[in-house]
Formats: C-alpha cells, sequence, structure tokens
C-alpha cells in the first residue's frame, strides 16, 4: 500500500511540476529590440526605394505612402514601448492552481479509480491466515467469507502456482459458491500437479461429467475407471463412475457399480437410500429396454435323489469361447422347473455386458448350504445365438465332487 502512495505522489508532483514550469521562465530583454531594429531598418529602406520610384516617375503619391508606412512601423512598435508595463504574476498566486489540480486528480481517481476495491483486496489478505483456518476446521459456511477466501487464494497462487493445496481449496470454495467454471479450472490444475491423486482424480472426474463436451465425459470414465483398477472398493470412485454412466444412459454400468457400492457401504449410511432409489430406476429402465436372456432349468430324475435341502442355484453366461463368465446370477433354491431373467445387470465387467454378446452357453450350478456338503449338482446348455430375446434351455444331469 505505501508503494501505492507513492506512486501517486510522484505523479502528482510530476503534474503540478508541468504545470508551474511555464511561469519560471525569464522574457527574452532582447528580443522586442531585435524587432525594433528590423522594423527601423525595413522602414529606412522602403524610404529610400520611395524616393527612387518618385524619381523615376513610377509613384506620384509619395506622401501618402509615407504616411502608411509610419501607421504600420507605429503597430509594431514592442509593447514595452508604447504601454506600461506589466507587474510579473507572483509565484504563490500558482498555489491555488496546483492544490485544484491535486484535489480534481484526487477526487477522480476516488470516484472511478477503485480505490475502495484495492483497499478491501488488502484487508482480505490480512485476513487470509484467520479464513484459512476456518476452512481446514471446517467452520468457512457463509458465502461472503468463502468468497473472500477464494480471493485471497488467487492472489497467493499467483505467487506460488505450484501449491496443489491451495488450488484444490480454492477448488472447493467454487464448488461451495455454486462456480463451477472455478472449480473445474481449479481441479484442473490441481489434477496437472498431481496426476496420482486418487482425491483430486474422482473430484475432477465428477467436475467433467458436468461438461457438454463428449471427449470431457469419456475422460472421466477413463480416469474413474483407471482408479478402480488400483482400488476396486473405493466407493467414492464407484459412485462417481455410477453417475457418469447414468447421466450417459448407460444404465448397466451404472447398476454396476451402484450394486457394489450398497455391499461396501455400512447399513446405515445417509446416502444408502438414494443409491437405492437411483439404482431402482436404472434397472426399471433396462427392463424397459427389453434387452434380456430368459433361462430355464429342469432337474433330471437321476439328480432327483442329490438334491440338496437347503442350497443355491447360480447361473454363469458365457460368449462360448472363453470359460470366464459374462454374467453371473445367484438365487436360493426353489422348485423345478425355474425360470429367470439375466439382464447387463448381472455382468461382471463394464467393458463386457451381456448385450453385447452375439452368442451364449449357460452353465448352471447347485451347491448346498452346508459346507460339508462338497457335491455340486451342474447343467450346461449349448451354444446359442443371442439376440437378446431368447430363452435357453439348461438341464442339471450330473455330479462333480
Amino acid at each position: 500500500m505505501i508503494a501505492f502512495w507513492l506512486t501517486i505522489i510522484v505523479l502528482l508532483v510530476i503534474a503540478a511540476a508541468l504545470l508551474i514550469m511555464p511561469t519560471l521562465g525569464q522574457p527574452d530583454p532582447n528580443a522586442d529590440t531585435d524587432r525594433d531594429a528590423i522594423n527601423k531598418a525595413y522602414y529606412q529602406q522602403r524610404l529610400t526605394e520611395l524616393s527612387a520610384d518618385e524619381e523615376q516617375g513610377v509613384i506620384g503619391e509619395r506622401d501618402t505612402m509615407i504616411a502608411e508606412l509610419q501607421h504600420n512601423l507605429l503597430e509594431d512598435i514592442p509593447e514595452s514601448e508604447r504601454a506600461v508595463k506589466q507587474t510579473p504574476l507572483g509565484k504563490t498566486a500558482l498555489i491555488p492552481g496546483v492544490l485544484l489540480l491535486v484535489v480534481v486528480s484526487l477526487g477522480l481517481y476516488f470516484h472511478t479509480g477503485g480505490l475502495a476495491q484495492v483497499m478491501q483486496w488488502q484487508q482480505i489478505m490480512k485476513m487470509l491466515p484467520e479464513l484459512r483456518q476456518k476452512a481446514d476446521s471446517g467452520q468457512l459456511v457463509a458465502a461472503e467469507d468463502i468468497a473472500r477466501f477464494g480471493l485471497g487464494l488467487r492472489t497467493e497462487l499467483l505467487s506460488d502456482p505450484s501449491n496443489v493445496r491451495d488450488w484444490t481449496m480454492l477448488g472447493l470454495a467454487g464448488l461451495k459458491l455454486g462456480d463451477g467454471e472455478m472449480a473445474l479450472q481449479a481441479y484442473e490444475k490441481a489434477h496437472q500437479l498431481s496426476p496420482k491423486d486418487s482425491y483430486i482424480q474422482i473430484i475432477y472426474a465428477k467436475l467433467l461429467t458436468r461438461s457438454n463436451n463428449p471427449n470431457d465425459i469419456q475422460q472421466a470414465s477413463d480416469m474413474l475407471k483407471n482408479i478402480l483398477k488400483v482400488e476396486p472398493n473405493n466407493t467414492d470412485a464407484l459412485s462417481a463412475l455410477a453417475m457418469n454412466a447414468f447421466g450417459q444412459g448407460n444404465f448397466n454400468e451404472a447398476i454396476m457399480a451402484w450394486e457394489k457400492v450398497l455391499t461396501l457401504l455400512p447399513a446405515d449410511d445417509k446416502g444408502i437410500d438414494v443409491i437405492k432409489s437411483s439404482l431402482a430406476y436404472a434397472k426399471a429402465q433396462v427392463t424397459s429396454n427389453g434387452y434380456r436372456l430368459a433361462v430355464k432349468l429342469v432337474l433330471s430324475p437321476e439328480m432327483t435323489s442329490h438334491l440338496p435341502a437347503q442350497g443355491r442355484v447360480m447361473i454363469a453366461v458365457m460368449d462360448g469361447e472363453s470359460p470366464i463368465p459374462v454374467a453371473v446370477k445367484q438365487l436360493p433354491l426353489d422348485k423345478f422347473p425355474l425360470e429367470l431373467l439375466l439382464d447387463d445387470s448381472n455382468s461382471m465387467m463394464p467393458a463386457r455386458l451381456l448385450s453385447n454378446l452375439k452368442q451364449v452357453k449357460v452353465k448352471a450350478t447347485i451347491t448346498s448350504n452346508d459346507q460339508a456338503d462338497t457335491q455340486r449338482l451342474v447343467g450346461e446348455s449349448d451354444i446359442h445365438p443371442f439376440s437378446g430375446k431368447e430363452t435357453v434351455d439348461v438341464t442339471i444331469g450330473h455330479i462333480k465332487q
């Protein structure tokens, strides 16, 4: 602030000097004398010329022309010789002018120069440590304080642009203020500085998901999937991936992610009800699309005596080429024949969806709830073409230990 006022004072001194300096110069005493001598020489020359012209008979009114010449000479006599010399203006008389210059200049600046904003900014910078402490303790809730904190952070980041923590805090301030653009820019910078930080990646991906640019949405999906390769049980990443897929109408991928989240969150988590509601909606959308595989299970007569009293049935759908299941569904053992439906929500991986298959092979396995009973009743179907509407019959007909 001192430098600011010093600059103002220097500018005012320069302006005042420009006002005063023209009055400090002394008049040249030889200027009027030189002009008088020139006029007299010119007058004598013209008289000589007039005499010569009269002798030659060129002019005939010599007296009239001499009178006119004398009149012109009198008109050009220096002021000091034909009037009372005026008293020079005193230097003290310039003081009101200088004061007026200062008052008008400062007044105009105060009115239009943003001094109030500069002083407010200076005050915010003094408050920044206190605002930072409130932010760290979660007590920074007032919108005005958050806006001040954001301004202070932007100022400090100008001198320290590699401060990842301040970029993330600026992004959070933008989110709380509802300024999505500021939040996105801040987290983009933080991600550039710390590309392997999963916390930053998840929030940045969530912000990219809100974009209307398909490239941003795809980038968000790729980032979240990369995180889940390293941290498969990261509920924040799973939830963000589900929302990303849900927003793009990829309900099957959203269902898979949300179902896994439900298995990882505690039963009393406050966000479970929202997830369940979104999950139900996504499943309804998948069902309405009609893309499913119907499976009808039949138990052979030879297996009737081997059927456990209590057990589970697992249905695995494969692509007919790899033994790794594409979709799996489990349910309690019930009466036969047993009919059930599978869709993309039962897919094992987002990259391998049931709806992407052109052919299917179904394997069914019955296991006992009794851990001592290790035998399994199994059955497999042939490979069937698949277009999303087929029903596959599977007969459970042999035992595996």
